[in-house]
C-alpha cells in the first residue's frame, strides 16, 4: 500500500482498524519521518475480535528507486528475484531468487520480497470449458493467451477476454509468439481432441518447461491412458506425471463449463497463492 504525506493512498492492507493506524503512520514517514516497524495485538491494542498479532513495516518511497527499476526490469525480462530490505536501515537491495522461494518472509531483521514473473494462463482449446476459464482467469489477473487452431472456428473474432491469440497448439509457435516458458505461466490443456491433448503434453514435458501449474481436463480413464503412454516414451515418470493436476480442478462438484471453470480457477489461484493444491478427483470427472 503506497500513502502520501497528504493522505492518499493506493492499495490496501486489509481495511478496518489495522489499516487506518498504518495510514497514520505512513503519512509520518511520507513527511520526512524515518522508517517504521509497527506491531499490533488486534485484540489488545485495536479491539479486533479475530485475534493475533501483526507487524506493518513503514518505509519512505524515496531510495527505493535502483532496487524498484531492477525488480520492473527483472519482471519485463519474466526472471524472478527478490528485494532484500533491511529493516533497519530501510537500505534495499536486488539478488536473484533463491530456489523454492515464493513467499514474502521475513528473516530477523531482513525482510525478502520475490519478485515473480506476471501470471500468464495458456489456454491450449477454446471450447465450451475454455472459454468460460478464460473469462474467469482474466477477471482474477491473469494474462491469457488462447492457443488453438481454429479448426472450429472458435477463435474467428478473437474472444474480447483474451489478451493474446495464437492460432496454434504447437508448443513451438507459442514460444515463438511469447519466449520461453516458465515460472508464472499456468497451462491448461483442453482441446477438443485427446489425441491433441496428448500432442501438447509430449510436447511441454519433452521440453521441460518449468512452469508453475500444469492442468489436464478429462476422466480417470483418459488420464491413466495418458500417464501410460507418456512413461512408456520416456517422458514422464510417475513423479513428473503426480505434478499434473490431472484430472484438472477442484471437487466442488462442477457440472456446467461455467461451474468446471470455477474448479479449474481455484486451483490455480490455490497455487498462484502458495497453498498447493489438494488433488482431490472433480466429481465431473467420473463420468
Amino acid at each position: 500500500m503506497a500513502v502520501t504525506a497528504g493522505g492518499d493512498q493506493a492499495g490496501t492492507i486489509g481495511g478496518g482498524r489495522i489499516e487506518h493506524e498504518a495510514v497514520a503512520i505512513a503519512r509520518e514517514v511520507a513527511a520526512g519521518a524515518p522508517p517504521r516497524l509497527a506491531t499490533f495485538h488486534l485484540t489488545r491494542d485495536l479491539a479486533m475480535c479475530c485475534g493475533g498479532t501483526m507487524e506493518v513495516y513503514v518505509e519512505p518511497g524515496d531510495g527505493a528507486a535502483t532496487a524498484l527499476r531492477a525488480a520492473v526490469d527483472a519482471a519485463a525480462a519474466r526472471t524472478p528475484i527478490c528485494i532484500i530490505t533491511s529493516l533497519a536501515s530501510g537500505q534495499k537491495r536486488p539478488e536473484a531468487m533463491p530456489a523454492g522461494e515464493g513467499k514474502p518472509v521475513r528473516r530477523g531483521d531482513v525482510f525478502v520480497e520475490p519478485v515473480v514473473p506476471s501470471a500468464r494462463a495458456l489456454l491450449f482449446g477454446a471450447g465450451h470449458v475454455g472459454r468460460a476459464t478464460g473469462k474467469l482467469l482474466r477477471d482474477l489477473g491473469f494474462e491469457v493467451i488462447v492457443c488453438d487452431d481454429n479448426d472450429t472456428g472458435a477463435i474467428n473474432t478473437g474472444p474480447p477476454w483474451a489478451h493474446r491469440v495464437i492460432a496454434s497448439f504447437a508448443i513451438a509457435d507459442v514460444v515463438a509468439a511469447i519466449g520461453p516458458l516458465g515460472i508464472g505461466d499456468y497451462a491448461i490443456v483442453a482441446t477438443r481432441d485427446h489425441a491433441v491433448d496428448q500432442q501438447i503434453l509430449e510436447e511441454l514435458f519433452a521440453a521441460g518447461y518449468p512452469l508453475t501449474y500444469l492442468g489436464l481436463i478429462g476422466s480417470r480413464a483418459k488420464i491413466a491412458r495418458f500417464s501410460r503412454r507418456l512413461e512408456a516414451k520416456n517422458l514422464a515418470t510417475p513423479e513428473t506425471w503426480a505434478k499434473v493436476a490431472a484430472p484438472i480442478g477442484l471437487d466442488i462438484g462442477a457440472d456446467t463449463p461455467e461451474e468446471i471453470a470455477v474448479a479449474i480457477a481455484g486451483q490455480i489461484v490455490a497455487v498462484r497463492a502458495g497453498r498447493g493444491v489438494t488433488m482431490k478427483e472433480p466429481q465431473w470427472s467420473r463420468r
